[in-house]
């Protein structure tokens, strides 16, 4: 056929719907499963973290821990990542005369008299410890990891937390602090890599949405009076919360935040002992088994988190509150609400 013969129409239109019809009928290969990069490639490009507690809190007359708790788990294990990163503003008085201090303390270097020689004075202390096997390396200045430091001991362990101060009983106050986790054994899923990269929760069966706790109804995700599960084995999960959003308690007198009052309550007389006083509190429900897991601070999910056990689950929030009848409601025009954005990437 030379150049410039003319080829009849209806012979054209059929090669054209023959190609479109090959074209259709192969399916385009599907995109490889892309896992997470290395622990500490992901802190480095400042990634989302697997674990990421907003406000860790040091009692100036006790100290703290992460986890939180009377006997702490394990947190940080071999390979592990992290970052803990102080908040200045935060003081710790340490005598009734108003002397107060910032984590850093008062940057003179404590004697053999003090609790932590060698370290500041009425500074925060960090040290690490397995349990149950008891204490891993030496203390150290808690303000010394704001970069990314990967741990690289053979023990797990868990961060407590103290204060240099040979007198605790008449300091108040407190330090706070972000501590940040990447973990080095992850699940090797593209949802762990889009979730860790903050890619759009678009893809099919991907949730994004904006869950309000209230203070006396609390909330749950999906919403709904009997809301059906969605978290199953393999999926990530990010609940990300708004830290300046308040409900209000004890008619509408006083306004709280997500962490609530920062203080443990004690072991009677609330809903979720140990947990922090009027806080946001997240459970794992089965619907219909019940319960998966122990209560814990709404706020401990704003990291990457894997869904590994083999039951699924809706999300149920609650108030740790001894009395909710008094708090903000969702009956009332305008009643402020706590806000959690709730990502799940499908694996």
């Amino acid at each position: 056929m030379g150049i410039g013969l003319p080829v009849s129409r209806p012979w054209l239109a059929s090669l054209f719907l023959t190609l479109l019809a090959g074209f259709v009928m192969v399916p385009a290969p599907r995109a490889a499963a892309v896992p997470p990069a290395p622990a500490m490639t992901r802190c480095t490009e400042q990634q989302v973290p697997n674990r990421d507690i907003p406000e860790v809190v040091v009692q100036g007359n006790g100290g703290g821990s992460e986890p939180a708790g009377a006997n702490p788990s394990n947190v940080l294990e071999p390979g592990d990542v992290f970052v803990i990163i102080p908040e200045p503003e935060s003081r710790v008085s340490v005598s009734r005369l108003g002397e107060n201090y910032g984590p850093d303390g008062t940057g003179r270097v404590a004697d053999g008299s003090w609790p932590y020689p060698g370290l500041s004075q009425y500074s925060a202390v960090l040290r690490f410890n397995n349990n149950p096997g008891g204490w891993v390396d030496s203390p150290v200045q808690a303000t010394a990891f704001q970069q990314c430091t990967r741990w690289d001991r053979s023990l797990p362990v868990r961060l407590l937390f103290g204060v240099n101060d040979p007198k605790l009983d008449d300091n108040g106050g407190m330090w706070k602090f972000r501590v940040q986790i990447y973990k080095a054994s992850v699940s090797a899923t593209n949802a762990m890599d889009r979730c860790s990269r903050r890619a759009p929760a678009s893809s099919p069966g991907d949730r994004d949405e904006l869950v309000s706790v209230w203070g006396k109804e609390a909330g749950s995700f999906p919403s709904g009076p009997n809301p059906g599960n969605v978290l199953a084995q393999g999926d990530v999960v990010r609940i990300i919360p708004d830290l300046r959003s308040t409900i209000t308690i004890d008619y509408w007198k006083n306004w709280v935040y997500p962490n609530g009052n920062l203080l443990a309550a004690p072991p009677s007389g609330w809903p979720y002992p140990e947990l922090f006083q009027f806080s946001a509190v997240l459970r794992f429900n089965n619907n219909p088994g019940g319960w998966v897991g122990p209560p814990a601070q709404a706020t401990a999910f704003g990291g990457c988190m894997t869904w590994t056990d083999s039951r699924p689950v809706r999300l149920l929030f609650g108030v740790n509150d001894p009395d909710v009848s008094d708090n903000s409601s969702s009956q009332y025009p305008g009643a402020p609400s706590w806000k959690f954005r709730v990502l799940v990437y499908k694996s």
